[in-house]
Parts: structure tokens; C-alpha cells; sequence
């Protein structure tokens, strides 16, 4: 009789952890099970805990302890009853998912995670008058069929603008492209024997409502980008009066330079045909100022 005892004595010591626990105790009640019922899956419900402990003191994603960044362990009834264990997002994980809901209106993007997150709204504080002023253009081609072609030097802030000009539209459920020209170049260059991969990063650039050509002019030129890859694209959203945004290093007038390949017979026609479209897709705009970087 005395070992009974003993024996029950530790069954609920092992067991007190779980049957102190205000969230366990709270869990039983919802789902109007017993204590019965916690013993069968003492187990679940230890883990359970453990799980909930880690985000006891968390004050954001940066201290997460999780296995599973922002994901926390939950029980749960599935259709037959059967306790299971899920996973879900923590109120952290759910607030940064919330700003990155808008990435899935990206077509193609070359965006960093910390990137997607860059608000349009946010950009005018302690800025000079000249950087309000474009920045008021460019809130100005929300409303118009053209685009914007925004030139300058390196570091001046005209890929930060276009980058919160197109989180903006793809949070208004725009389809958007945006690309970074060399790097585009780049990853075709490396698939040219891959026509079904071509044609996919092409055809995201053509019908994309909106498409951003980032550093354009800085691209690793040859006939074959400027005529066959970059021209088709420009050709057919200058034809489908699709809005398309540039930046770029370069004025227009540099830019000819750029694309003029030198004994190439009508390489300057060629080179002009991608001039012509960019002015017939954007208002042209300088942003000046010292480098940001």
C-alpha cells in the first residue's frame, strides 16, 4: 500500500509543472478536457511549454530562440479529434510578415528582403529641396502613363527612390518588375543556351504593369543584350503604353554613348532605337547631390 502511495506521490510531482501552468490550465478548460487527458499526453503538452517559455521574455525577432525563427509550437484538434501539434507565427513573425505581404506582386525582383520593406512615405526628412522636388515627380507618375527616367551620380539616392516607388505599387496590387540591369544581363548571359529561362525573366519585364530598369547603361553591352534582350522588351511596352521606370549613371545623351558599339556597322541607329524608347516611356529627370553611400 505504501509503494502505491510513493508511486503516486511522484506521478504528481511529475506532473505539477503542467497542471501549475495558467495556459495549460486554460487550454484543458477551452477544450473541456480533464486531467485525465493531460496525463495521456503529458508528453505534447511538456513540449508545448517549453515552446511557450522561450517566448516568454522575446521582444522581437532579433532574440528569437525558436527552432523555426517566428514560429511557435501550438496543440490543436485535428478533424478526428486527435491532438496534434502545428506551427504557427508569433506576433512578430505575423507584424514582418504583414510588411512583406506585397512581395508577392513582384514578377521579378531583385530586391533584398531589407529592401521590400523601403516605404515611399518615409523618404522626405532632412532631405535638400532638389530631392523633394524629384521626389514630387515621381509622386507625380503615379497618375500619369509615363514612367520616369531618373539620372545622376552613383550614390545620390535614385535606386532607393524607384525601389519605394515600386514596394508602393506592388502594395496597391500592381503586378511590378523590378531589376537591377547588370545583374539581369548577367544571369541571361549565363543561361543563353536555356531559351525557356530567357524567354520567363523577358516576358516578366514585358507584361509587368509596372517594370523598373535599375543602372541601365551599366550592363555588360554586346549586340546580342542590346538588340535581342533589352530592345523586344522596351519595343513592346513602348507599344503597349506600359508604365517603366530608369535609373541610371548616365544622361540620355551619355547613354547613346554607352550603347554605340564601336565597329559595329549601324551601331549608332541600333543604339538610338533604344534611346527613342526610353523618352517615349519616361519623363527624363535629374537627381543631383552629394553620394549617399
Amino acid at each position: 500500500m505504501e509503494k502505491i502511495k510513493v508511486a503516486s506521490k511522484i506521478t504528481e510531482d511529475l506532473y505539477k509543472p503542467l497542471l501549475e501552468d495558467a495556459r495549460i490550465l486554460h487550454f484543458l478548460k477551452q477544450h473541456q478536457k480533464d486531467i485525465d487527458f493531460l496525463k495521456k499526453h503529458a508528453s505534447d503538452f511538456f513540449m508545448w511549454q517549453e515552446t511557450l517559455d522561450k517566448c516568454k521574455h522575446c521582444q522581437g525577432l532579433f532574440q528569437c530562440s525558436q527552432p523555426l525563427q517566428g514560429k511557435v509550437k501550438t496543440l490543436e484538434f485535428d478533424e478526428s479529434g486527435f491532438l496534434i501539434q502545428n506551427f504557427v507565427s508569433c506576433k512578430y513573425k505575423k507584424k514582418d510578415e504583414k510588411k512583406h505581404e506585397h512581395e508577392r506582386n513582384y514578377r521579378l525582383s531583385h530586391l533584398s528582403y531589407q529592401e521590400l520593406e523601403i516605404d515611399l512615405k518615409g523618404m522626405t526628412d532632412n532631405q535638400s529641396m532638389e530631392y523633394l522636388m524629384v521626389y514630387e515627380k515621381m509622386l507625380e507618375s503615379i497618375e500619369s502613363d509615363k514612367g520616369v527616367f531618373l539620372h545622376g551620380q552613383p550614390g545620390v539616392g535614385k535606386t532607393y527612390l524607384c525601389i519605394g516607388m515600386a514596394n508602393y505599387y506592388a502594395q496597391n496590387q500592381k503586378s511590378v518588375s523590378f531589376v537591377k540591369m547588370p545583374q539581369f544581363i548577367s544571369e541571361l548571359k549565363q543561361a543563353m543556351y536555356d531559351n525557356d529561362f530567357r524567354q520567363k525573366q523577358m516576358n516578366a519585364l514585358k507584361f509587368s504593369d509596372i517594370v523598373f530598369l535599375d543602372d541601365i547603361g551599366a550592363e555588360a553591352l554586346s549586340a546580342w543584350t542590346r538588340d535581342e534582350i533589352l530592345l523586344p522588351i522596351l519595343e513592346y511596352r513602348m507599344n503597349h503604353k506600359k508604365k517603366t521606370y530608369f535609373t541610371s549613371n548616365y544622361a540620355l545623351e551619355e547613354l547613346l554613348n554607352q550603347y554605340i558599339i564601336r565597329r559595329e556597322p549601324n551601331s549608332k541607329v541600333s543604339a538610338l532605337r533604344i534611346l527613342e524608347r526610353i523618352k517615349s516611356l519616361a519623363v527624363i529627370c535629374k537627381l543631383s547631390g552629394e553620394s549617399r553611400r
